[in-house]
């Protein structure tokens, strides 16, 4: 049996009709770019998180780097974010001209740990980039605290947790200014590696994130531009700023996507405690999650012992698990000019060590889930008991 890490062909059929008629809408209208739907999606999205504006750019990556960029980031100002997470944060951070600051995770949550942050402030920090990693939101709450008591922005990152709850209120809506990605693998995804958003309740930061955004453009002041060479429009090129655009068709097919959105998460939840319950027996380190929130489950995180073994036996009987954030960033060579070394971030790496991320989505069937379970319990011992450890011979499950 094959059980893919993301199956998104399922998710599609689910709801094909609609999708075509939502990307038909688009090529028959001819309006590619910045059309009603690019509207809609920014105003329901933001809506969904609670939060006031939004507005859509090329990526993720695009969302990071035209926040700090937004917020006045300067060269080597310094933005505080965590070890374990893409290198396409770190990157991103760069990009703005600023210098990622890493901090470990926490031994449970694998987010950031907040307890890290504080010594890691100083006079250029001017951004907690907070990443909800693998889809379980962060201590936004205590990052925050940290933050005020500095005068920090906390920039949220909620790209592969957006719908999940920390006490009853949706993520994206703690953080100064919020940062999303639809790219592939995402909870929320378009149809290809592109997609992304920046949320926030300040107007002018959103107008400023969208200038940047927008090719620089906004709106000319007086006298600055010869009436002879005035844009009747009204519009100057008030920035050096960036070609970043969510095109029309990703809108549509995200606006069909997003009133899904809720379903999908409970049904990840469901497939969780399904395979909460049948690998309990065995030494293996589940999703711990912690009292208040919900989680997306971005693959359902597993720490194994022996992880290459285990992680070579689930690919032998074609279930796609995978590695997550290999090497960790501090260990990935284009970021060797931040002086980090093996041994900085334990935590960090006693995780990359051992983590196996297993495939998990709405589509995922029982019969599948029964089949990675039954290839966990043929290569990894039961939990220990009276202090023996024994090993499964194809249990049956």
């Amino acid at each position: 049996m094959i059980v893919p890490w993301s199956n998104t062909r399922p998710q599609y059929k689910t709801q094909e009709d609609e999708i075509n008629n939502a990307v038909k809408k688009v090529l028959e209208n001819g309006d590619y770019i910045l059309n009603d739907d690019v509207f809609a999606f920014e105003e329901e999205f933001a809506s969904y998180c609670d939060v006031k504006h939004g507005v859509s750019v090329h990526s993720g990556s695009d969302a990071i780097t035209l926040s700090l960029i937004a917020l006045g980031v300067e060269k080597r100002d310094e933005v505080i974010s965590v070890a374990n997470a893409c290198w396409s944060i770190p990157n991103a951070i760069i990009h703005s001209g600023a210098i990622p600051i890493l901090a470990d995770i926490d031994m449970k949550t694998y987010n950031i740990d907040p307890n890290q942050i504080e010594d890691k402030v100083t006079s250029r920090t001017k951004a907690i980039l907070a990443v909800h990693s693998y889809g379980q939101p962060c201590d936004i709450a205590y990052i925050k605290e940290i933050a005020g008591k500095h005068g920090i922005t906390v920039i949220e990152d909620i790209s592969v947790a957006p719908g999940t709850m920390i006490k009853g209120q949706r993520v994206g809506s703690f953080g100064d200014i919020t940062v999303v990605s639809f790219s592939h693998g995402k909870i929320l995804t378009a149809y290809g590696n592109c997609g992304g958003m920046v949320l926030t309740d300040s107007i002018e930061l959103a107008e400023r994130v969208k200038m940047f955004a927008r090719f620089g453009q906004r709106k000319m002041r007086s006298s600055e531009v010869s009436e002879l060479y005035a844009d009747p429009t009204g519009r100057v090129c008030g920035v050096q700023g960036y070609n970043s655009y969510l095109d029309s068709i990703q809108a549509a097919v995200l606006r069909v996507k997003l009133r899904k959105l809720d379903q999908w998460l409970n049904q990840r939840a469901e497939k969780a405690r399904l395979y909460d319950e049948k690998l309990s027996g065995l030494e293996i380190i589940t999703p711990y999650i912690r009292d208040g929130v919900t989680s997306a489950y971005r693959g359902y995180i597993t720490r194994v012992k022996n992880r290459n073994h285990v992680f070579a036996e689930l690919r032998s009987q074609g279930v796609e698990a995978t590695t997550l954030y290999l090497p960790p960033v501090h260990l990935q060579p284009a970021m060797s000019s931040l002086g980090y070394r093996e041994g900085d971030f334990p935590v960090t790496e006693l995780v990359a060590r051992e983590l196996i991320t297993l495939p998990i989505y709405p589509e995922l069937s029982s019969e599948q889930i029964e089949h990675v379970v039954k290839v966990l319990h043929d290569c990894v011992p039961l939990k220990r008991n009276d202090g023996i450890e024994k090993q499964t011979q194809g249990a049956i499950i």
